[in-house]
């Protein structure tokens, strides 16, 4: 970038393998020197503290004036007026993980006498502090005269105040995730600025503070209380993170009050205001690692130094004009201006790895110039080879269908058919299935710590739902794992398919993740009872061009020893476990008809799921004569009836979902009145004077009372939703086979209506209040505008943007969505 050389006028190297951050360094006159000759501070997380003072060109071994082991790591070092003793006398900060101590620093001549002389550290103050630190700033907070006070900011968002040999108070920040920069902003302004996690700078008010704490030290719970957290004075969104914050006149014509807030982005410079709003900022070309404002001459105006990772100087004048620019040898990460005691205004630069030495911008061209002074000769056969080689790289990198390891885990599951011996017929309570799963893995070599997770449908449970193998062997046995499937509750599933997942690290050091799924059998959920052929509240009649087989046939393993004969072939009934009964009857007079009839709506979805699949199972498998045509479902008859059935379902678990939210909403009003009546009570109780109760206990114990009454509501509540969550899954599913036979929908228009209507229904409470009947109803008005619009979607191709969902107060609107999608689906 520059062809100027920064010249290099003196120069060392700090310490062996030793870690440091721009934090840990720091230039001025700590021991209070009458010439006022500038020290160089460095601090390492080696917990090494050492002082410089550069006396001459080139070092020498007496210009290291302390060295000293702190016995933690230093995470920063300052130099303000931290002692009380004095107005004017500077002293020395070191901030370590769990503690800040300030030190004086007093010039002791050695023994041999003369002008050589060594610094001795005198204990100032010594805090300890009760969260581990990560930075701090210092200045005259609430417009301190003549003393320095100094706020630490912790690792999970506490700032804690320190004036001298006290610690005044501490609050914890809002919206606090991880700490960023800290810099505080003089008086009159008093406010201490930081960037959050979020890109965003805030500004907190020193008096706010104050007046948040109540003068005393933040408690672990006041994190999580609105009203003991800090409040923010002003808020501006930067767009990225920060790595440095300091307060400057760079800006010409300011005031005397007034202040650039400038802030070192990740690729861009920040000039904010000192009461909020971006002043001017400027996108960079590079990437800058350090800021340093300083003043040149009697004027108050600042120019800017800038260092960027290619170890380059900038210095940017007012008007964010570029002066000058220069190269030094290494990369900085933290810059000063030194005063020598024959030159003032070197540049005092410390590197990542220790390198700390003073420059002056200097005119020599630097030494190292690009140039083609190698001549050997090119060879173009390694070039294509290394050609080649990239290209393969390449190709693998954008293939579309990924190769799989040779050496990777194999699942495989076997679940039987009927249920564990003893458990059949004992209730719900005891019902057992085992099943086995395998593992194996097709590598020479075993792998270890095989994590492997089970997730099952409601009601369903595993015994072990975790399970870690602690070595599979690579092309041995297979590692053997019993899982055990029982029932949580008496309830109808929605599904019957368990997931089986497994993790576990590949030689290579590389995460994998491996899963499969198994189908528990139609035993777990019901089982065969005589044949009811009374009217049911609920039917369904699907189609199917096939005479039927004998429905004994198609469930022979619901069946006991002494099963339906032939002749009652025409009638099967199942019963759930919640004693809701479903009855499959065989039509006489057309042949091919199936009437699903039970007591729920829900009911009818895994029977009629496995009816329809035993049905193409059983003729897809039979060899068909030249007269059978293909074996085909579908449903004749109007989805008006189903549809006011499935609107049902849907209202109820709506009512619910309103009626949890509403005792949420009293819950809160009735804890909100126990912690009034609580702390009321408490002050009386500590007052010296303490005045009558005046029935506040009494108060306290119906307040306590509601409290328990709204939670065991909220509960019995909360578990009817979930019963109601599966029941409309159920019903869900059911009404899209229902709409897929009807209307004949192949494979992907069925699989994007599934998408838009899913069948999932998960139930939380939301801040926003927003469920499952928001979400199908935003969905089902994309999918009318898409898939299922007349032009494909064209027209509002433009205009698909749609806001968040918006609470609903009916179902009117998924009503509508609901019989749009069929009529747009009869209309194909």
């Amino acid at each position: 970038m520059s062809v100027f050389k920064a010249r290099e006028w003196w120069g060392t190297k700090i310490g062996d393998d030793e870690e440091l951050d721009g934090a840990c360094f720091a230039v001025g006159n700590v021991d209070n020197e009458d010439s006022g000759a500038s020290k160089l501070v460095v601090g390492s997380f080696s917990g090494f503290l050492r002082i410089y003072r550069p006396s001459q060109k080139e070092f020498r071994a007496e210009d290291l004036k302390v060295e000293q082991q702190m016995g933690a790591p230093i995470l920063q070092v300052e130099i303000g007026i931290f002692g009380s003793h004095s107005q004017k006398e500077l002293q020395l900060a070191v901030l370590h993980p769990r503690r800040l101590v300030t030190y004086t620093v007093q010039a002791v001549p050695t023994e041999e006498g003369g002008s050589d002389t060594f610094f001795q550290l005198s204990l100032l103050n010594k805090h300890s502090l009760n969260r581990s630190a990560f930075n701090f700033t210092y200045g005259g907070f609430g417009g301190a005269k003549g003393k320095d006070l100094i706020a630490v900011q912790s690792l999970d968002g506490e700032i804690t105040i320190i004036e001298q040999d006290k610690i005044s108070f501490s609050v914890f920040l809002p919206d606090f995730l991880v700490p960023g920069p800290l810099c505080y902003v003089p008086y009159p302004n008093d406010v201490f600025v930081t960037v959050n996690s979020q890109f965003d700078c805030q500004a907190f008010k020193y008096s706010v503070l104050g007046s948040m704490s109540s003068g005393t030290i933040a408690a672990d719970d006041d994190k999580a209380k609105e009203n003991k957290r800090a409040r923010a004075e002003w808020t501006v969104c930067l767009g990225e993170s920060a790595g440095q914050i300091c307060a400057a006149k760079h800006t010409p014509g300011l005031k005397a009050s007034q202040y650039d807030i400038i802030i070192m982005g990740e690729h861009t410079l920040f000039w904010l205001k000192e009461g909020g709003g971006i002043r001017t900022q400027k996108r960079l070309d590079f990437n800058p690692v350090a800021i340093l404002p300083y003043t040149t001459g009697t004027s108050e105006q600042q120019n800017l130094l800038v260092a960027t990772d290619q170890g380059h100087l900038m210095v940017y004048g007012s008007g964010l004009q570029l002066l000058w620019a220069a190269s030094l040898d290494l990369p900085p990460i933290a810059l000063g201006i030194a005063n020598a005691p024959s030159i003032k205004g070197l540049v005092a630069s410390v590197g990542g790895a220790g390198q700390l030495s003073l420059t002056y911008m200097g005119t020599d061209p630097p030494t190292q110039v690009v140039n083609a002074s190698d001549k050997k000769a090119l060879n173009y056969e390694q070039m294509d080879e290394e050609h080649r080689q990239l290209l393969t790289v390449i190709r693998e990198a954008t293939a579309d269908a990924k190769v799989e390891p040779t050496d990777r885990l194999v699942i495989r599951a076997q679940v039987p058919a009927a249920l564990d011996a003893g458990t059949e017929g004992q209730g719900w309570q005891r019902l057992a299935l085992t099943a086995k799963l395998f593992l194996s893995y097709t590598g020479s070599e075993a792998i270890s710590d095989v994590t492997v997770s089970v997730t099952v449908p409601p009601p369903f449970k595993c015994s072990t739902p975790t399970q870690v193998v602690s070595s599979v062997g690579g092309g041995g046995t297979p590692r053997t794992l019993v899982l055990i499937f029982g029932l949580a509750a008496p309830s109808i599933p929605a599904d019957t398919t368990a997931t089986v997942a497994a993790m576990y690290v590949s030689k290579t050091g590389e995460p994998r993740t491996v899963s499969t799924s198994l189908s528990l059998p139609l035993l777990m959920c019901c089982k065969v009872v005589p044949s009811i052929k009374t009217p049911a509240p609920c039917k369904v009649t699907l189609d199917s061009n096939r005479n039927p087989p004998p429905l004994p046939a198609l469930f022979e393993e619901l069946l006991p020893a002494t099963g339906p004969s032939a002749a009652q072939s025409a009638a099967l009934t199942f019963m759930h476990h919640s004693s809701v009964d479903v009855t499959i009857l065989v039509s006489k007079n057309n042949a091919g008809r199936y009437r699903i009839q039970g007591g729920s709506l829900e009911a009818l979805w895994l029977i009629a799921r496995e009816l329809t699949e035993r049905l193409g199972l059983h003729f897809n498998t039979k060899s068909p004569t030249q007269d059978d045509p293909p074996f085909q479902m579908s449903y004749s008859e109007d989805v008006t009836e189903p549809l006011q059935m499935y609107m049902g379902v849907m209202e109820q678990h709506f009512a619910l979902r309103l009626q949890l939210d509403a005792v949420h909403s009293e819950l809160e009003a009735a804890a909100a009145q126990f912690r009034a009546v609580e702390k009321r009570l408490l002050v009386r109780f500590k007052d010296r004077n303490p005045q009558p109760i005046q029935a506040l206990d009494s108060l306290l114990q119906l307040s306590l009372d509601r409290v328990l009454v709204l939670s065991e509501q909220g509960s019995q509540l909360a578990t009817e939703l979930q019963g109601a969550a599966t029941a409309l899954a159920a019903s869900t599913r059911l009404l899209h086979l229902i709409l897929k036979l009807r209307f004949g929908l192949d494979e992907p228009l069925g699989q994007i209506l599934e998408d838009h209507w899913p069948a999932v229904v998960i139930d939380g409470v939301a801040q926003d209040g927003q469920g499952w009947e928001e979400m199908v109803e935003a969905s089902l008005s994309l999918l009318i505008k898409t898939a299922l619009s007349k032009d494909g979607g064209k027209k509002d191709a433009g205009n698909m943007a749609q806001g968040p969902p918006q609470r609903l107060k009916d179902l009117n609107k998924i009503r509508k969505h609901i019989e749009t999608i069929i009529k747009r689906l009869s209309d194909r």
